[in-house]
């Protein structure tokens, strides 16, 4: 089971970090501004911050998992 999870989400996060470039090369959606950033840069800040969060999270339910402790 960890195994499928981790996979899952490692696919995700890895498609969230490839979306951005194409989103940004073939869209308009990331021309606008977020006060004086570029919506690009924000996108971009969170195809990076995103896994590192989810990781963690992952990290926690499984040795909760692990320890027997389902909640």
């Amino acid at each position: 089971m960890r195994k499928r999870i981790a996979l899952a989400g490692g696919l995700s996060a890895l498609a969230v970090f490839l979306a951005v470039p194409v989103l940004t090369t073939f869209t308009p959606i990331f021309d606008g501004w977020v006060g004086p950033i570029g919506a690009g840069y924000v996108a971009g800040a969170f195809a990076i911050v995103f896994p590192l969060g989810a990781a963690f999270a992952y990290g926690r339910w499984a040795d909760r998992f692990e320890r027997g402790d389902d909640s």
